[in-house]
């Protein structure tokens, strides 16, 4: 079966289940058998463009009923797409397009001036089509011009396996250029899998998605698992606290995936404290670890458990920590799943024994196929049959992973290995931080020190001095802020995670 089947079969085991409603796009609603119609009308209306299996097939978009249309429409003809995060810049955008060499680009109105500045640097799209408003009218509107074709069943001139390719996801590129994950059918499977092994989807979820769907995340945690599942899907397009609870409220959400500055937004929400969440199953956090007192803040408060998982774009979800590990072994991120292979391993390659940090390695059906037409890349991360996630972790005896930070950002003090991570739950275990991160400083004799970017729950409730005594027992004496900086915020991607490539750079200027 290829993912695009997913749609086919719901439509003809349950055609009159819910599959969406898009609350921004109007309040529609759709069930199985709709959704399944215009998933086909978007795959005859692709073909007619000419694409054909193999082809890429771009989409700079909010989130939408479209977005899946064209995602699933992709799917059953085996087209390849390539969603792209709207918030890049038009250069960064091109190199993107460049790179995949799409047939078809669809963008959401909205962005018409980043657009019309991407035409300019790019000539490798045959057909532009427009979604969702007037702008650029020399562009097709995609809805009209899907609703002229058939809604049977396309039957493309060459089967769609599983092992063939469906995504190519772009990394952030934070250590050069981004590079193109490839994605088949099978890996976005098995990570569906997963999601029903570990948290028991069913066709009763209803799962809100409103971080962006041109990630992983989302898509990965918050979309695919739930409609493999038989659930069904509300759609958002921007995340404000206060509007999230009211409509968690409505539309009787029980099932959200976000990351962890967002949830703790939704805390900190004048609606937080008349908020009834006593319809949700459970939510979920990731790409980055949930601070434990946010954890147990909503399981006292709103009698809500939290289900983390680790993941990356080249692996999709690699661990899960189950909604009863939640707060006995809060921090971790879980075990790993069950078809995948992990292994904690030191400089040479060899097991590290419980507690001992090392690098994250994988095998499985969920790692990727290897990064769009970069041979060498693939080859260094997937050396001796394993992927290098570059990530940093340790295991506890129990067989619990614990995040340690990239291999990149290891802080290097006299010759030891300070890993931010553990500096950073110290930090956060003082009452007054709201949130921290640890970075190395320049040192001329220890080569570097630890510098720590400090967020508080109120301003001013704690000085730098304060703070280092507090730490005091805690942490070893190397491992201690040599410098505190107390900001309001930090820098971030579009996933919330801290940019610490940005605190460092801030570290240069001071």
């Amino acid at each position: 079966m290829n993912v695009g089947q997913w749609i086919s079969q719901r439509a003809a085991t349950d055609p009159n289940l819910p599959f969406l409603k898009d609350v921004d796009g109007g309040m529609r609603s759709f069930d199985n058998r709709q959704f399944n119609r215009r998933t086909n009308r978007m795959a005859h209306a692709l073909i007619s463009t000419g694409v054909k299996k193999g082809d890429r097939v771009s989409v700079v978009m909010l989130n939408s009923s479209e977005f899946l249309e064209v995602f699933f429409a992709c799917a059953k003809i085996g087209a390849i797409l390539v969603p792209i995060n709207y918030r890049l810049a038009a250069p960064e955008i091109a190199y993107i397009i460049n790179d995949s060499r799409p047939k078809v680009l669809i963008y959401t109105a909205d962005f018409a001036e980043k657009i019309t500045d991407l035409k300019a640097q790019t000539d490798t799209v045959s057909d532009w089509f427009r979604h969702s408003g007037p702008n650029l009218p020399e562009d097709p509107d995609i809805t009209p011009f899907v609703e002229t074709f058939p809604d049977h069943e396309p039957s493309p001139d060459t089967d769609v396996t599983a092992d063939d390719p469906l995504l190519i996801m772009y990394t952030s590129g934070t250590t050069g250029d981004p590079k193109g994950a490839v994605l088949t059918h099978a890996n976005i499977i098995f990570d569906s899998v997963h999601n029903l092994i570990n948290f028991s989807l069913d066709k009763g979820f209803r799962s809100l998605v409103t971080a962006p769907l041109y990630h992983v995340g989302p898509l990965g945690a918050s979309t695919t698992p739930v409609i493999y599942a038989g659930g069904s899907l509300v759609l958002k397009r921007f995340f404000n606290a206060s509007e999230i609870i009211k409509l968690i409220m409505r539309e009787r959400i029980n099932y959200m995936f976000t990351v962890p500055v967002m949830y703790q937004m939704m805390a900190d929400a004048a609606e937080w404290d008349a908020a009834d969440f006593s319809h949700v199953h459970y939510f979920f956090s990731g790409a980055a670890p949930m601070p434990v007192p946010v954890i147990r803040r909503y399981q006292e408060e709103k009698g809500v458990r939290f289900a983390q998982g680790y993941g990356m774009t080249e692996a999709l979800q690699i661990s899960a920590l189950s909604l009863t590990d939640s707060i006995t072994k809060a921090g971790s991120v879980g075990k790993e799943n069950f078809h995948v292979m992990l292994r904690v391993v030191d400089e040479d390659h060899n097991d590290a024994g419980d507690d001992q940090t090392g690098e994250i390695i994988i095998k499985g059906p969920t790692v990727f196929s290897g990064y769009w037409e970069k041979p060498a890349e693939t080859e260094t991360a997937m050396r001796g049959g394993w992927f290098h996630t570059g990530d940093m972790a340790r295991k506890d005896a129990d067989g619990f992973l614990f995040l340690e930070g990239r291999k990149k950002e290891l802080i290097i003090c006299n010759g030891i290995n300070i890993y931010p991570a553990e500096v950073e739950k110290a930090i956060q275990s003082i009452i007054e931080v709201k949130e921290s991160a640890a970075v190395g400083l320049a040192d001329a004799r220890r080569g570097e020190v630890v510098a720590a970017f400090v967020s508080l729950k109120q301003p001013n409730t704690l000085t730098e001095q304060q703070l280092i005594e507090r730490l005091s027992g805690k942490i070893a004496d190397f491992k201690m802020p040599r410098k505190v900086f107390f900001v309001e915020d930090f820098p971030r991607n579009t996933q919330g995670k801290i940019l610490k490539k940005e605190l460092k750079r801030q570290l240069e200027v001071q």
